[in-house]
């Protein structure tokens, strides 16, 4: 992999300020990065290194799946014995053989396919779902400086550290001398994984293949924190005296307080609700989910999808409809014995490289209202990716039983209004509209 179109100027003036005071600490180091700017494109790094790297929640923009290089200079592989590197190799060729077998189109074709033009009517987007991501890709960064010390602490994590050690090496030879030297000799800490997994077990074992989406927590009455929060800013007297002069009729009034200031647009009132979410997903929306840099969200270990043996692939009904299903679910049983084989040969999580696009990860997530009805008002548009807009029209389900009010735009944009898909609208509004709009009052 190689670094390229690298500006970090503005680490200069850190990097000679550095030279004279070595001794700083990683806070008052942090606050000097924080305001610096730095972009860079990573080339040829793998769709694992990809994902852990949007983890950071950076700005970022990946190349689509849809640009796979179906070659052997298109995925990389970690340090394996000869026989080894062999049977990678072959696994990874049967999922390019795959993907490219399902994938196909009837004729050639300009610009975007849509599902009527391949042969068996599963688009590259289903299709890459059999896809490892030792797989290939480019990752184009612009992120603040403060967020270097995360890419390092990640780096140098003693488990990913082999995983990591083309990307360290990329970086410390563009950053200026004295600041990679710095961020390269911190000793970062990292948080006690089997700690984590205890604390959280009870709210992962809710979330199961039959319900992938759990609503695990959130304040009784939404509502209420939202209109309460409204008055804060407009009303002389605390919350406690408005609470007390309402009564009996609180949560009535705090409703209609709601309802008219959301209805102004103020809708930053919204985030004064918070749910905690339990979902299990593909790594394919996995990635799409990280895309929208949600701030509070625990993923599981890697190591719990390589334990849990009886976690299924998740499989695109369009692989099923295509005639693809047992060829899939054979690739995806050899795949995953091949990965608990190089767990239990190899140090350093080499197995991640064999991860499926398809194989499942669970993740904990606390999001406010106004952050999900953002979300939400793409992921339900009929032209989501279809497992993202399952997941989506499941959390709406239960985020509506909580409130309407809150949740009332959480909606694609031609449910209330037009839609702002052009020319690649899907011709269902009608349809959304008497789905998804609420009945006025």
């Amino acid at each position: 992999m190689q670094i390229t179109n690298y500006e970090g100027n503005d680490l200069l003036q850190v990097a000679a300020f550095l030279e004279t005071n070595p001794d700083m600490d990683s806070d008052t180091v942090k606050e000097l990065l924080k305001t610096c700017n730095v972009s860079f494109v990573l080339e040829g790094i793998n769709r694992w290194q990809s994902t852990m790297i949007c983890e950071r929640k950076d700005s970022y923009v990946q190349q689509s799946q849809r640009y796979v290089t179906m070659t052997a200079d298109g995925y990389t592989l970690p340090q394996l014995n000869e026989e080894d590197t062999k049977k990678a190799q072959e696994l990874i060729g049967r999922a390019f053989a795959l993907y490219e077998e399902m994938s196909q189109l009837k004729e050639a074709f300009k610009g975007r396919p849509k599902r009527e033009h391949y042969l068996y009517g599963i688009p590259v987007e289903d299709a890459r779902y059999i896809l490892p991501l030792a797989v290939k890709t480019n990752l184009s960064v612009a992120t603040t400086g403060d967020k270097l010390l995360d890419w390092f602490r990640m780096m140098k994590c003693p488990q990913d550290v082999q995983m990591f050690a083309d990307v360290h090496a990329a970086l410390m030879a563009v950053l200026p001398e004295a600041l990679a030297r710095w961020l390269d000799s911190r000793a970062y800490t990292y948080e006690k994984t089997a700690s984590l997994n205890q604390f959280y077990q009870r709210e992962l074992n809710c979330i199961t293949p039959e319900k992938p989406v759990v609503l695990l927590r959130t304040f009784a009455q939404p509502e209420l924190k939202a209109g309460l929060g409204s008055l804060t800013s407009t009303r002389a007297e605390p919350p406690s005296e408005v609470l007390r002069q309402w009564g009996e009729e609180a949560a009535e009034k705090a409703k209609g307080v709601t309802k008219r200031v959301m209805s102004y647009g103020h809708t930053s009132v919204a985030e004064q609700c918070r749910t905690t979410f339990g979902m299990m997903f593909s790594l394919v929306t996995w990635h799409q989910q990280v895309r929208h840099r949600l701030p509070s969200t625990f993923r599981e270990p890697w190591e719990n999808i390589l334990t849990e043996a009886d976690r299924p692939p998740v499989i695109p009904p369009t692989v099923t409809a295509g005639g693809f299903e047992e060829a899939y679910r054979r690739l995806v049983q050899d795949m995953q014995q091949f990965q608990r084989y190089i767990a239990g040969q190899y140090d350093g999580g080499l197995w991640r490289y064999f991860l499926l696009n398809c194989q499942q990860v669970k993740i904990i997530t606390s999001t406010n209202a106004r952050m999900d009805c953002g979300m939400l008002q793409e992921r339900i548009c009929s032209n989501a990716q279809w497992e993202i807009n399952r997941i989506a029209v499941a959390k709406l389900e239960e985020l509506r039983k909580l409130s309407d009010i809150l949740y009332h735009n959480a909606v694609p944009s031609c449910v209330y209004g037009a839609c702002k898909e052009g020319k690649m609208t899907c011709g269902r509004a009608a349809e959304m509209r008497e789905k998804y709009r609420l009945k006025e009052e």
